[in-house]
């Protein structure tokens, strides 16, 4: 008997469908562990627990530290300007 092929997660789709962003966060990640950036605090409340937040996909390297909550405002403001 043949096994159905699995579904790709939502996760796996939003990937392939913005390589740019995923590429950006690879070089984050690659940035962090060979140490040529710091993860900082976040910029707005000061949370040490922070996520990479790019304003531009083009500039890799260029991230503003954020926590979770500030993070997830700043793309709801983006998406409210659409």
């Amino acid at each position: 008997m043949i096994e159905p092929t699995p579904k790709p997660s939502s996760q796996a789709k939003w990937n392939a469908a913005h390589p740019k962003e995923m590429w950006a966060h690879s070089a984050v990640r690659s940035a962090l562990r060979r140490k040529l950036i710091v993860r900082g605090c976040c910029e707005v409340c000061g949370a040490e627990e922070v996520d990479a937040h790019h304003d531009d996909y083009d500039r890799p390297l260029a991230i503003r530290w954020l926590c979770r909550l500030h993070h997830r405002a700043v793309h709801r403001k983006k998406c409210e300007a659409a």
